[in-house]
């Protein structure tokens, strides 16, 4: 009498389908950092953080420095992704460091109260940018166009990430490029531009060199976010390091060239 044959140890088909397939080449993921990270803060906290720098110097030395250590801090995380390329990002290395229960609570502080404050914060400074361009309730009495223009946006893209990653990657990557062109169309117009005159004083109350260097950090931020698809980055291993180093050079130099150009046609004192 033969023995039982084994259960199959094969994955089967749901379990094959619930690893994410790597869809992200080097392009993508680069432009997923620099998208992430480029946002209104560059235009909102530029004058408080020419104020905390001091001079037109400093001004260009604290972006940098921020820049340098952003740099040090996606470095951290690529060599957490690589050693551990599984979606999740945070939650993935707390629940490896602390036991299941630290990385229950980050999910749903992430679920219930961070993720949704972001959302909101960026879905109403779009909101407010966008009316500035187009107002369509312009001249009516309809008081709700900001949360239209918010709650618009919000569900477009989260329809567009519900199709697939390849219809979002697409958008991301034209979306990064729009941001990009931007700043580019700033630096192109002030080239053009003729020098800021003599004679502006810089504001008075300037914060102090510490919270500007915060200021400039929360510019900086997203990098992390890389984390979170690490395991749809195709070759994670080596695309993952080289993105965020690509992703990081390119924005400090955006950064590093459009408050070159705020400088040469507003002058230190107008930036402030």
């Amino acid at each position: 009498m033969k023995d039982p044959a084994p259960p199959d140890s094969r994955p089967d088909a749901s379990t094959a389908q619930a690893v994410p397939r790597p869809a992200l080449t080097l392009l993508d993921s680069t432009c997923l950092i620099v998208g992430i990270i480029i946002g209104a803060g560059i235009y909102q906290m530029a004058p408080a953080i020419a104020q905390g720098a001091g001079s037109a110097g400093g001004v260009l030395g604290i972006w940098l420095l921020g820049g340098l250590l952003s740099l040090c801090g996606a470095l951290s995380y690529a060599e957490l992704a690589t050693a551990y390329p599984k979606e999740g990002g945070d939650y993935v290395y707390l629940n490896r460091a602390y036991g299941p229960w630290a990385g229950f609570l980050f999910g749903w502080a992430q679920l219930a109260i961070v993720r949704p404050g972001d959302i909101a914060v960026m879905a109403f400074a779009f909101a407010t940018y966008a009316r500035a361009v187009w107002d369509p309730f312009a001249g009516t009495s309809f008081p709700y166009g900001q949360q239209v223009f918010a709650v618009g946006a919000t569900a477009l893209l989260t329809w567009i990430n519900v199709l697939g990653v390849r219809e979002g990657k697409w958008t991301q990557n034209l979306l990064t490029g729009v941001k990009a062109l931007g700043l580019l169309f700033i630096v192109g117009t002030a080239c053009v531009a003729p020098p800021a005159g003599a004679g502006v004083t810089p504001a008075q109350g300037a914060p102090p060199f510490s919270l500007a260097l915060i200021f400039v950090l929360f510019t900086y931020g997203g990098w992390n976010e890389m984390a979170y698809v690490a395991a749809e980055v195709k070759d994670s291993r080596r695309n993952i390091v080289r993105a965020l180093c690509l992703g990081m050079a390119a924005v400090t130099g955006l950064y590093l060239l459009v408050n070159s150009a705020f400088l040469w046609v507003l002058g230190y004192g107008g930036l402030t």
